[in-house]
């Protein structure tokens, strides 16, 4: 298929010989399809109505398990929630009857009639076109296949997202059924593997947090990938991140102790930014090296007396930790460096 590449990972498609108006990657596995009888997506769904069977047995196993979903990944800062693709409700009715949380939906289809009895507000055009305050949680459950330019959408719910807001989202796993080898749902333009998705989300700005497979929609679709992405932050987000720990763990000037590798590695790149007072280091030979804007010194008790001392030293922080202590160095003024670092 000349010209054409992968929508997740660009590389050049492949003709599925018996079904010429698919393609599929050899290098993510990703399979789609013309988007030609949907080009007018919105308009297509415009028009159709009841989307679900609500009495049917199964449905009740799919809300609950995504129930469970949600409300896992909501938090006592979480306030704002999304769902693209809201169908009638039922999922944020069920959510907002157990969680103090906005529930927004977008739906295109005339179930948002029934779901803006259940939701707070509902959206009844693509997430390109919605203008609303970031959300802390954005929530998609067997849409994105729907979506004919899968870049737009996802940039668009990352422009709805706060910076360090959730992305939950569930599609079929290949045909999503494990005895099928084609998904044939003329609605269905996308047929994902866990490599083609979370190599869409990476160049999308997400980070995949979490990844599984086995999820139940329904009968026929009981193999759904899910995934949990959060916005990749950019460098300076990462800077500014790493500065407030300092702040938080040091409390303002502080005497960087230990001066290796793992300084040189962790603190120094920051260093301009930060209010170090001294480079200490206990190895006589280290002393009068220039590093940076600092000379490494011995620990001088008076001058360096009260200041905040970080082990800048993973291997031998220990060491280090005891030796200051054996000196009458008060434990309450030693930080290790690991303590900033350790984000789990």
């Amino acid at each position: 298929m000349p010209g054409v590449t992968c929508p997740c990972c660009a590389s050049p498609a492949e003709p599925v010989v018996e079904h010429p108006r698919d393609a599929s990657c050899p290098r993510c596995g990703h399979r789609w399809r013309d988007a030609a009888e949907l080009a007018d997506g919105a308009g297509y769904y415009a028009g159709l109505v009841a989307r679900n069977d609500e009495q049917a047995p199964w449905f009740a196993r799919k809300i609950d398990a995504r129930l469970a979903a949600v409300l896992a990944l909501i938090e006592p800062t979480t306030e704002r929630v999304l769902e693209v693709g809201c169908a009638e409700g039922g999922l944020g009715a069920a959510v907002k009857a157990q969680a103090a949380v906005a529930y927004d939906g977008i739906e295109l289809s005339q179930d948002s009639v029934l779901a803006a009895t259940r939701l707070d507000q509902v959206f009844c055009q693509p997430a390109a076109q919605v203008q609303s305050a970031p959300y802390d949680l954005i929530l998609s459950f067997h849409v994105l296949e729907h979506i004919a330019d899968l870049t737009t959408e996802l940039l668009a719910w990352r422009r709805l997202l706060t910076e360090r807001g959730a992305l939950l989202i569930e599609v079929p796993n290949r045909a999503g059924h494990p005895w099928l080898s084609n998904d044939l749902n003329p609605e269905h333009l996308h047929q994902f593997t866990p490599a083609s998705l979370t190599i869409l989300l990476a160049s999308c700005g997400f980070t995949c947090q979490a990844l599984s497979r086995g999820h139940y929609e329904s009968p026929l679709y009981c193999d759904s990938i899910q995934v949990i992405a959060r916005p990749e932050p950019t460098p300076e987000q990462r800077r500014q991140h790493l500065l407030q720990r300092f702040q938080q763990y040091l409390g303002g000037p502080f005497i960087a102790y230990g001066i290796g590798g793992d300084y040189l590695n962790y603190v120094a790149p920051l260093a301009e930014a930060l209010p170090i007072r001294a480079l200490v280091d206990s190895a006589a030979e280290k002393h009068g090296r220039q590093v940076g804007a600092f000379s490494i010194t011995g620990y001088d008790p008076v001058a360096h007396a009260a200041l905040p001392i970080l082990i800048c030293s993973l291997r031998y922080g220990s060491s280090i930790r005891r030796h200051l202590l054996d000196q009458g160095i008060a434990a309450e003024r030693l930080v290790a460096l690991e303590s900033l670092f350790d984000a789990l």
